[in-house]
């Protein structure tokens, strides 16, 4: 993940210490262009930051060298802190470009995060960001203490001072955002006060609680917790027949359900539900946990919200001895008892062969 616009920030042509006053007319005239109208998407997000850049060609054209820019409606921040207002045309172009391109990049993060569907792949692309992030965060902190500029910014203050806290801020939002995104699917999570202490070097009284953001995504429900009693599924988006004769597949060679308690018909009728709520269920698994969890990671190309997390929130699904299955369950098993590769290859193929 690209955070180029962000690291020039405070290693190149943006740097605020060397902004050049002469620029100042343009940036008033492009703040005026561009508005305080919010962009709907990617490609509107690209083309605000491109009006407002005007001084700097060589990063409008690295935005306009990426093609790979989204018109579907944002997803928006889930996180926020209260940040420094700006005072000034030049601390407001800031605060836009900040802004804008933590957005953008987000989205971009969103995007590409949803083309992997096993936990070791999710795992390793959100962590390669997030360490990204946190290097820049780091840097910053650092150029801060360097200036002597540890408080809170305030209407007099420096522009070296606003724009590096300020991007301290979207930096954080932005860290957390992407964590929780994937929080299902990583081994390890961090907390707002263990990132302002242990990774950032902080005292505790700097920590800035992150609220929930106003916004509401409207792309999808990805949690039944997060539902609101609405109509909740998996998500399943693909063929009936296909997916019948896989799990009955699954169950003859590889015992995928204890069939005394649960039948077919029933885990079928779950997994495509549109309401899962509709009816109760007893799902009791018959392989071991390790076995069920690889089963699950590969359900999730067709099952997108057949999730960890889901799969404890709805209470339905129960291990081979009976107890309730819990989200922890998945990461212990992968990381504990790891199911071999030849029968990683045998399961691989079931899929395969039937079309899933």
């Amino acid at each position: 993940m690209d955070i180029k616009i962000l690291n020039s920030i405070l290693y190149n042509e943006l740097m605020p210490w060397m902004f050049d006053s002469s620029f100042e007319k343009s940036i008033r005239l492009a703040i005026k262009r561009n508005g305080d109208k919010q962009p709907l998407n990617e490609t509107e997000i690209v083309l605000h930051l491109q009006q407002l850049l005007v001084n700097y060609p060589t990063l409008i054209k690295w935005l306009s060298d990426n093609k790979k820019y989204s018109n579907d409606t944002l997803v928006h921040h889930r996180f926020t802190i209260a940040f420094s207002d700006y005072s000034t045309p030049i601390t407001k172009f800031y605060s836009k470009i900040i802004s804008l391109e933590a957005l953008r990049i987000y989205n971009a993060f969103h995007r590409h995060i949803s083309k992997y569907q096993k936990q070791l792949d999710i795992n390793y692309q959100t962590n390669s960001a997030l360490r990204n992030i946190k290097a820049l965060a780091i840097d910053v902190v650092k150029e801060l203490k360097s200036r002597n500029l540890t408080e809170a910014p305030n209407e007099v203050s420096e522009l070296t001072h606003f724009v590096l806290y300020l991007l301290r801020q979207h930096l954080t939002i932005l860290f957390f955002d992407i964590q929780e995104l994937s929080k299902e699917n990583l081994t390890t999570t961090i907390s707002i006060e263990d990132y302002y202490l242990l990774d950032l070097g902080l005292p505790k009284h700097f920590i800035k609680e992150l609220s929930k953001s106003e916004h509401t995504n409207t792309q999808e429900v990805i949690s039944i917790a997060k539902s609101d009693n609405k109509a909740f599924s998996f998500g399943f988006k693909g063929d009936v027949e296909k997916l019948k004769n896989l799990i009955k597949i699954l169950c003859v060679h590889k015992n995928l359900l204890e069939e005394t308690i649960t039948k077919q018909e029933d885990f079928i009728a779950l997994l495509t539900t549109k309401n899962i709520t509709e009816k109760k269920y007893k799902i009791q698994i018959g392989c071991n946990s390790n076995l069920f969890t690889y089963i699950v990671d590969s359900l999730k190309r067709t099952l997108p919200k057949f999730s960890y997390s889901n799969i404890e929130r709805c209470r339905y699904f129960y291990t081979d001895n009976g107890k309730p299955i819990k989200a922890s369950l998945f990461s212990n098993s992968k990381s504990n008892n790891p199911i071999p590769v030849s029968l990683k290859e045998y399961i691989d193929n079931i899929f395969k062969e039937n079309g899933m």
